[in-house]
């Protein structure tokens, strides 16, 4: 069971490493508030990418939300000195919604408005194709990418939320 174990770790380790260095493929959608993004940015910001490649992957997708969003989105509004990195990235959040438009509309319900600018509807995207692109095997983990300002994966993560796996991220973009 431990060797089982210890190979699940390094093949969940080498799929992620795989997609490092590739350019992420072109995804067009809309947000929850209908504007229409296509990623990858055209801004010269680094882009942080939380993405479900199948519907199984969204629950553990939605845990990485919150942490997500209040490390690289939310700025302080005090006006004392605060030590902490302010990070000037594009944010989206890509659920699998799309496809059937009452799923979408019954996801938009459920989501806080706060978020909608962040969720993106890639309906007019084929994801399957985007994750055999990036050369992804098990579609039913989410995956968290930060992308540097030319589009390129300069770190992945996937699975579970943990904070280490923020920390990496925060490194990838010094």
């Amino acid at each position: 069971m431990k060797n089982l174990f210890v190979i699940t770790v390094l093949l969940a380790a080498l799929n992620c490493s795989a997609q490092k260095g590739k350019a992420f493929p072109n995804t067009n959608g809309a947000t929850l508030d209908d504007k229409e993004k296509t990623i990858p940015f055209k801004n010269n910001k680094f882009s942080i990418l939380a993405v479900a490649f199948h519907r199984g992957a969204e629950d553990e997708l939605k845990k990485w939300l919150n942490p997500l969003y209040n490390t690289f989105m939310v700025k302080s509004k005090a006006k004392t000195l605060d030590m902490s990195t302010v990070y000037d990235v594009n944010f989206v959040f890509v659920p699998m919604i799309a496809g059937v438009k009452m799923i979408a509309d019954e996801y938009k319900s459920g989501t806080d408005k706060a978020f909608w600018p962040v969720v993106l509807d890639t309906k007019k995207s084929d994801m399957k194709a985007a994750a055999t692109s990036l050369g992804i095997t098990d579609r039913k983990i989410p995956y968290i990418f930060v992308l540097n300002k030319d589009g390129v994966v300069v770190d992945v993560q996937s699975g579970e939320f943990s904070e280490d796996k923020i920390d990496a991220m925060e490194e990838s973009m010094e």
